[in-house]
């Protein structure tokens, strides 16, 4: 049994539940006839290179399966004959395209784990960064009172003309 990369292309113009009909009616095509599905990827809808069926937008999915090669003939035969499906791809994947999927599924994998280790990272760093933003704003806060305070403490202060200050520091003396 050999494995095979389908990608098809449905009228984006329908209904989820009718896209989500199409992807289930090519999938028991394939199951029933002795294949076995290993992997579907729905892509969404994309704008088409060209119009087709005077579509702009398609809706993709790509489907990977193994199976004998009969079963190719069989599938493609039924993506002609369905109204909603405007174009269809079915290759063979060699040793090669499927070494080179499983790369990729890793390191997509991996970036994904590491952009979860970032987040949490600058998440603790922006809680840490506003525990000391809050700590120097109180601070900042803190200094600002005691200069009012200080200027507060002068204003009040008697303003003495210089015969009573002389006095005053003969008292000291």
């Amino acid at each position: 049994m050999k494995t095979y990369s389908t990608i098809v292309v449905i009228d984006s113009l329908l209904k989820s539940t009718d896209i989500e009909s199409t992807i289930e009616k090519i999938q028991r095509s394939i199951k029933n006839n002795g294949g076995e599905i290993l992997e579907i990827d729905k892509w969404g809808k994309k704008r088409l290179a060209y119009e087709i069926k005077k579509r702009q937008y398609g809706y993709y999915v790509e489907i990977i399966f193994k199976s004998s090669g009969d079963l190719v003939k069989v599938i493609e035969r039924e993506y002609g004959l369905d109204e909603n499906i405007l174009r269809y791809l079915t290759i063979v994947l060699n040793s090669k395209a499927l070494q080179y999927r499983e790369k990729q599924k890793k390191d997509v994998e991996e970036r994904k784990k590491s952009n979860e280790v970032a987040k949490e990272a600058d998440a603790k760093d922006n809680s840490e960064q506003t525990q000391e933003e809050k700590q120097k704003s109180k601070e900042r806060v803190d200094e600002k009172e005691s200069e009012v305070e200080v200027k507060e403490e002068k204003e009040n202060e008697p303003e003495l003309n210089e015969e009573e200050s002389a006095v005053n520091e003969k008292e000291i003396d």
